[in-house]
């Protein structure tokens, strides 16, 4: 039985998120992932150097090194379980995702001398935008999430019409006949709504859904029942890495509560009781396994 910390799962430093077990599970190229470079020019090879100088005594494994199966214990960073009193989600899989870099080029002018006539202004043709995109992707069922994360503006000055904007989409959805009908939309919508202006939409990696089926997510709700704790099975609606390893191995997820729903926020926060239960949990589901054939 083996612990494993998987580098930038979030991605909030490098992009794409899961690298380091998309590299493991062979969805990204080791040198593609280590030619990766963050906000400050920073590569990814050298924060990986100066990490393993930091820790002589992690020893890396080799991408697609054998393992029976996975089993990634996690809060669920939403409120299901919370607000049914249930300790345990067994995850039966993760949704797919699809994100997106605009870029809207206008041309800066005056604030107080160029007419709105004669204004190619990037910051309304990127409102217009968003506000289409949003349209677009309203469904009745609310099952689409659909989130612009990230939006900036240049030059970013009080008294100049903007001539850039970048922003960030972030679309998912179970079902990847939507994930790729309606992220297909995004490049003809933003165009056809730039205006005077001119868009740009890069697609980053995508994410496929997932499902958690068989040996791991049937000993997780074993352990759960045999245990006495409240569960359900539930998806999961953020992505982790467990959804590259379920494509080259028997791979399932323990979730267990957190308060409101909230994660990646000073905020978030979980009973120390759901805690141990998951432990536990995870801990029974691992013996199961590792004692199997």
């Amino acid at each position: 039985i083996e612990a494993v910390v998987w580098n930038n799962e979030e991605g909030s430093r490098f992009v794409p998120g899961t690298m380091g077990s998309g590299v493991y599970a062979g969805v990204y190229p080791l040198e593609s992932a280590l030619r990766a470079r963050d906000e400050a020019g920073v590569g990814m090879a050298e924060a990986v150097a100066a990490l393993r100088a930091a820790l002589p005594e992690a020893a890396p494994r080799a991408p697609g090194a054998p393992m029976a199966a996975f089993v990634e214990a996690h809060i669920e960073q939403g409120p299901v379980l919370e607000a049914a009193g249930d300790t345990i989600g067994v995850v039966t899989g993760i949704q797919g995702a699809r994100k997106f870099a605009v870029e809207v080029l206008g041309a800066e002018a005056h604030a107080g001398t160029t007419a709105r006539a004669h204004r190619k202004d990037a910051f309304v043709a990127a409102v217009a935008i968003v506000n289409a995109l949003h349209a677009a992707f309203h469904d009745a069922g609310d099952t689409v999430r659909f989130t612009v994360g990230q939006f900036a503006v240049w030059p970013n000055a009080r008294a100049v019409v903007p001539g850039r904007v970048r922003f960030a989409i972030d679309f998912r959805h179970p079902d990847r006949a939507v994930l790729d009908a309606l992220g297909d939309r995004v490049a003809p919508i933003a165009a056809a709504h730039a205006g005077p202006c001119r868009a740009t939409v890069t697609e980053l990696p995508r994410f496929d859904p997932v499902a958690f089926e068989g040996a791991v997510p049937d000993a997780i709700a074993r352990a759960a029942r045999a245990r006495g704790y409240r569960w359900r099975a539930l998806p999961s609606g953020a992505l982790h890495d467990a959804g590259h390893i379920a494509a080259i191995r028997p791979t399932g997820m323990v979730f267990v509560p957190c308060a409101q729903g909230i994660s990646h926020n000073e905020a978030e926060s979980a009973d120390p009781a759901d805690l141990t239960a998951g432990a536990q949990v995870v801990a029974d589901v691992l013996v199961d396994l590792a004692n199997r054939p």
